[in-house]
């Protein structure tokens, strides 16, 4: 989802998809900026291996995919984390997102 549905509460209780770069991580829990812009997902950790893979030198420059639960108050409980590296293009993954919107039977 990009930051549009992520905030949108459509998708509260479901699992979802987001990918974003990484812009703070502190203990349990991250931020990932999200393609659509808007505020940042939350995303909370309840495994250590989960919040490992969140490396504090990439804040600013990593990019992730998380998959979890998004609940009501929009923190996004994480059950698995992919790390995509710091050459991922958000722009193009953005302008993905809208095409799979736009032609969801492709996407099925």
């Amino acid at each position: 989802v990009d930051a549009t549905d992520y905030h949108s509460g459509q998708h509260s209780g479901r699992m979802v998809r987001v990918t974003g770069k990484l812009l703070s991580v502190e203990g349990d829990r991250a931020q990932l900026e999200m393609s659509g812009g808007g505020a940042p997902a939350a995303v909370v950790f309840n495994d250590a291996s989960l919040a490992a893979e969140f490396d504090a030198s990439l804040v600013g420059s990593g990019h992730f995919e998380v998959i979890g639960t998004l609940q009501g108050d929009a923190t996004l409980q994480a059950a698995q984390v992919v790390n995509l590296g710091t050459n991922f293009d958000m722009g193009m993954y953005g302008e993905m997102l809208s095409v799979s919107k736009r032609f969801p039977a492709m996407f099925a």
